[in-house]
């Protein structure tokens, strides 16, 4: 009878490691499908917040365009394209009071790696035009951010060697406007 315990008791230990066993196993294999499915879920959190960060920073550029574009100061400067570049064209914006100014490309081509354009404020009086910074065309940026100036009858945007130039080069003059204090 003791034999027949044993082994009744065997049987049951054996079929108690079995179920251990097997339980152990479904164990892991759930832990790691919720590991899996974990990593998947923050990988995408991470992918959907780098999304809301940049959709914010488009959101808050265009915001503090529109300030610009509205402000009762600000002077829209419609830039034209030369004999040199018929098609080309900008907006600046100007506020005189504050010297800020804005550059909006419309169209100008791409330049090779060597070239940039320059944007140049022509001011009575002053035999050299003051240099407001270079620029690229590119599609990324809807309103440059340029260097002040109180003062400018024109503005000029010229092609110059990438970093910009001390003085403008005139024949490669891509557009000109003309401000309400030159008229």
């Amino acid at each position: 009878m003791q034999n027949e315990s044993k082994k009744g008791s065997s049987g049951w230990l054996r079929f108690v490691a079995a179920a251990s066993v097997v339980l152990l196993i479904g164990l892991a294999w759930f832990s790691y499908q919720f590991y899996s499915q974990n990593s998947e879920l923050q990988r995408s959190n991470t992918a959907l917040q780098e999304k809301l960060n940049s959709t914010q920073g488009t959101l808050d550029k265009i915001v503090q365009e529109q300030s610009i574009v509205k402000d009762p100061n600000t002077t829209v400067v419609n830039m034209v394209g030369t004999k040199v570049a018929p098609k080309s064209s900008a907006n600046v914006y100007w506020d005189s009071t504050s010297s800020n100014v804005y550059l909006v490309v419309k169209n100008m081509p791409k330049l090779p790696s060597d070239k940039q354009y320059q944007l140049w404020a022509l001011i009575d009086g002053e035999k050299q035009p003051k240099d407001l910074g270079v620029f690229d065309a590119t599609d990324d940026k809807i309103i440059l951010k340029m260097k002040d100036t109180k003062k400018a009858q024109a503005f000029a945007i010229t092609i110059e060697k990438t970093g910009g130039s001390p003085s403008p080069t005139l024949d490669s003059m891509q557009s000109l406007g003309k401000t309400l204090q030159s008229q």
